[in-house]
């Protein structure tokens, strides 16, 4: 395990950007329009925890978390917040089966993470702490450390960004270049 400032370097920042080290296909397809309004949300209500908005996207934890605002404005949790496997499921087929190099791995992994997120020890930092948020954070894991070869960057920089990422279990890894432009 390392120190948490070290750990902290997987988050993008406006002053450094990441390696851009395996290429995934879009693994929640056609969802630009609620990444849109999540961020305008986000912004809007960040700093406002007794709103509603602010609630919905933190289910009931610190910080809100922008996937569970997407997933809940997608259709992909129940009305409480909860996810919809299923819908998960036929949302990630959408994109990850169009493409040959995930075809045969994002199912297994998605899978793994639905089990990982139901059995979850809750002592975890607050980063992605809602049901999509570690759903998220697991599979998009899962998927880094378990990159295609045809896919991975061999470059030492990425190989020492995926040593980082395996140090680190409880932060996503870096497959966002830059934080989210509305942030």
């Amino acid at each position: 395990m390392t120190n948490d400032d070290e750990c902290r370097t997987l988050l993008p920042s406006s002053e450094k950007k990441l390696p851009s080290c395996c290429q995934m296909p879009n693994i929640l397809p056609g969802l630009d329009n609620a990444w849109e309004k999540c961020f305008e949300t986000f912004v809007q209500f960040k700093d406002k925890p007794e709103t509603k908005e602010y609630k919905e996207m933190s289910h009931g934890k610190e910080p809100p978390c922008l996937f569970q605002c997407i997933f809940m404005k997608s259709g992909l949790t129940t009305s409480d917040g909860k996810l919809n496997e299923d819908a998960i499921t036929k949302k990630m087929n959408e994109g990850m089966n169009n493409d040959e190099k995930w075809k045969s791995t994002w199912q297994k992994s998605l899978n793994r993470c639905f089990d990982d997120v139901k059995q979850e020890d809750k002592k975890q930092i607050a980063i992605m702490n809602t049901p999509a948020g570690r759903l998220m954070k697991c599979f998009l894991r899962d998927m880094y450390m378990n990159c295609p070869k045809d896919v991975w960057v061999g470059s030492s920089e990425c190989l020492n960004t995926k040593s980082l990422v395996q140090k680190c279990p409880e932060m996503p890894p870096p497959v966002f270049k830059s934080p989210p432009k509305l942030i």
